[in-house]
């Protein structure tokens, strides 16, 4: 007999309670985003002796069934795991190592497919690699590497000195745009929804209808919650550039910014990314996702910034 119990559909207050004692939380997996995705959703937990020990979501697609690629605009909705104080490397390694085996193994015999964006806090992946490793003919997970980008404010005394340990062409973007821009908050996810769109269209990204509901929803949920915040450049009471930033207890994550290409030369969006930067250090919070640095050009401006590269990993399985 199992010691371990997997519960399909757990409830939102179990979830939540859970996730905060996880170190691979984010605030993609509690359920206040979640709700703002306007999508349905599974909570899976793993009990052992009456507590949750590991956890993940399971998003669906309108076609009723779990999606197969990570959930647009969310990052980092993999395994949790309970913390581990008290117990030694060698123990928690192994204990770990047989929760996530069993789970998975739970999943995969449940779902016909499933997605799992694991957060770079989650090291160990050996289950993963070798589920069914003597019975490939029942389906292996696919683990494809991704990268993102997080800046430790706890390394650095303040803004001021945070502010020139960065490229000296974005320190050079703060100065001018703080001369010629206004900083303003704003809560009108229509405004930052179409600054959104001209951001796509100018780097030819297609950009559905449903990308559009879902940045408005995002936006109004984060604000409405408390657990997001926009910022707006404006040059002559003009939106030129806005940044929206969600936050947990420890981390503020950089989920959208987007700019007028018309007025790209303002450096307004580096000025925004800098501002909510340097509130994060009045905030106290410890670091900063820039959530992916997944394309040349984004990338190398995250990395012109600070951020240390993070590397995680999207598992997908589908049985065969």
């Amino acid at each position: 007999m199992s010691v371990w119990e997997i519960n399909f559909k757990d409830s939102k207050q179990a979830w939540d309670a859970f996730v905060l004692t996880s170190p691979q939380r984010s605030i993609f997996v509690y359920t206040k985003f979640l709700d703002s995705l306007n999508a349905d959703y599974d909570l899976v937990t793993c009990y052992e002796k009456g507590q949750i020990v590991a956890g993940a979501v399971l998003i669906y697609s309108e076609a009723g069934e779990p999606i197969a690629r990570p959930y647009p605009f969310t990052q980092f909705q993999g395994v949790l795991l309970t913390g581990s104080a008290g117990q030694s490397a060698h123990s928690q390694i192994t204990h770990e190592f047989k929760v996530v085996e069993y789970f998975i193994s739970q999943l995969t015999e449940h779902y016909k497919k499933c997605c799992l964006c694991q957060t770079w806090r989650l090291s160990d992946l050996r289950p993963f690699l070798w589920h069914n490793y003597h019975e490939p003919d029942k389906g292996l997970f696919k683990l494809d590497l991704r990268y993102t980008g997080v800046l430790d404010l706890e390394k650095y005394d303040n803004f001021d000195a945070y502010l020139s340990s960065i490229r000296s062409c974005r320190r050079q973007e703060f100065k001018k745009a703080s001369q010629m821009l206004k900083l303003d908050f704003s809560s009108d996810e229509g405004m930052l929804d179409s600054l959104h769109a001209m951001t796509f269209e100018r780097q030819s990204i297609e950009r559905g209808n449903q990308d559009s509901v879902l940045v408005r929803s995002i936006c109004k949920h984060a604000i409405a919650g408390s657990y997001g915040k926009m910022s707006v450049a404006l040059l002559d009471e003009r939106p030129v550039s806005a940044v929206l930033f969600l936050y947990d207890d420890r981390t503020a994550y950089y989920l959208f910014g987007a700019n007028d290409p018309a007025y790209r030369n303002t450096g307004a969006g580096s000025f925004l990314l800098l501002q909510m930067i340097k509130g994060a250090f009045e905030q106290g919070m410890k670091e900063i996702d820039f959530v992916g640095v997944n394309s040349p050009s984004r990338g190398d401006y995250k990395i012109s910034l600070n951020a240390e590269l993070k590397n995680y990993f999207i598992t997908s399985f589908a049985s065969a």
